[in-house]
């Protein structure tokens, strides 16, 4: 299904700022605030958004009584998430889909937050915004760049262009964007919650993950069934090349993501600047897209827009 953007947001509107997965630094979260105010926009917070419970912002049911909340507030034209970390997999089967389905927004993350952001394009037909964290990119101060790409995301400024900074395998390919996170994608396999991906291009990326981690991640989904029918693959940021298990030397990610997926024949883009590294470009996932290899890039288009 080829999703739809959701009605455009920008500076002057008021946003929801949830807390479904780990707790928050309290003076990340300030931080973050800030940079949404100094954007143009009115952060309103979930209730449980400065709680900690162990390893989460609160417990279950009060991380889902936040965020449900905020979805009933129909003067938030978006939703960003605080932080990644683990949690949201938890809360998946008990979120009210109809509540969101009935305000169609914006809503901006990644990491921890991909099975939601992936859920949004299958259950509501609404594109979903693999951007950043509010404790996160936006904590540090967005960039230029990132700045410009999460603003027209917003604004539902497409098609977008984005560069890629090379090929494991040269070629194009066409259909809707869908991936993030590689652990969250892996995670999700044998589950409702995994995404179908026939005819899409799958964008993913990783952090702090050793080369052999990453490479039984992508063989585990080789070995599903799940790559035989996509339309292409692009490949985002990914940890630091970094020698482990007494190896001296990095390892070449390259040359391991090309053993990892050896036999498949669809293009392969490398360096898409999206994920946990810097700059973090905001990706709609869900809109149609296409691995363009005469002009080394991504090209994001338009699909119809819901009304408010």
């Amino acid at each position: 299904m080829i999703a739809a953007l959701p009605p455009p947001a920008g500076p002057g509107d008021r946003v929801g700022v949830a807390a479904l997965s780990g707790p928050v630094d309290p003076e990340r979260l300030e931080l973050g605030l800030a940079e949404l105010r100094r954007l143009g926009f009115e952060p309103v917070l979930a209730d449980n958004a400065r709680s900690r419970r162990g390893l989460f912002a609160g417990g279950d049911a009060e991380r889902l009584a936040g965020f449900h909340r905020l979805a009933a507030d129909p003067r938030l034209s978006a939703i960003f998430f605080t932080r990644g970390g683990h949690g949201l997999l938890r809360l998946l089967p008990a979120i009210d889909w109809e509540l969101l389905a009935r305000r169609p927004r914006a809503y901006v993350g990644y990491s921890d937050l991909t099975p939601l952001l992936l859920q949004l394009p299958a259950r509501l037909g609404l594109a979903g915004f693999h951007g950043p964290l509010v404790a996160g990119e936006l904590a540090q101060g967005l960039s230029p760049e990132e700045e410009s790409s999460l603003l027209h995301a917003l604004a539902g400024r497409y098609p977008a262009q984005h560069p890629l900074g090379g090929w494991l395998r040269r070629g194009a390919g066409e259909g809707p964007l869908l991936g993030g996170c590689l652990s969250l994608l892996a995670a999700t396999l044998g589950t409702p919650w995994f995404p179908d991906l026939s005819g899409a291009l799958l964008f993913w990326e990783e952090t702090n993950e050793p080369p052999y981690r990453l490479d039984r991640m992508l063989t585990h989904l080789r070995l599903s069934g799940n790559l035989a029918a996509i339309e292409g693959m692009v490949v985002g940021h990914l940890p630091p090349a970094v020698g482990v298990d007494g190896a001296s030397e990095p390892p070449d990610w390259q040359d391991l993501v090309a053993e990892s997926l050896a036999g498949c024949h669809w293009p392969i883009g490398w360096g898409l600047a999206a994920g946990h590294s810097r700059p973090n470009r905001t990706l709609p996932l869900g809109l149609t897209a296409r691995l363009e290899p005469d002009l080394d890039r991504l090209l994001v288009g338009l699909p119809a827009r819901l009304e408010r």
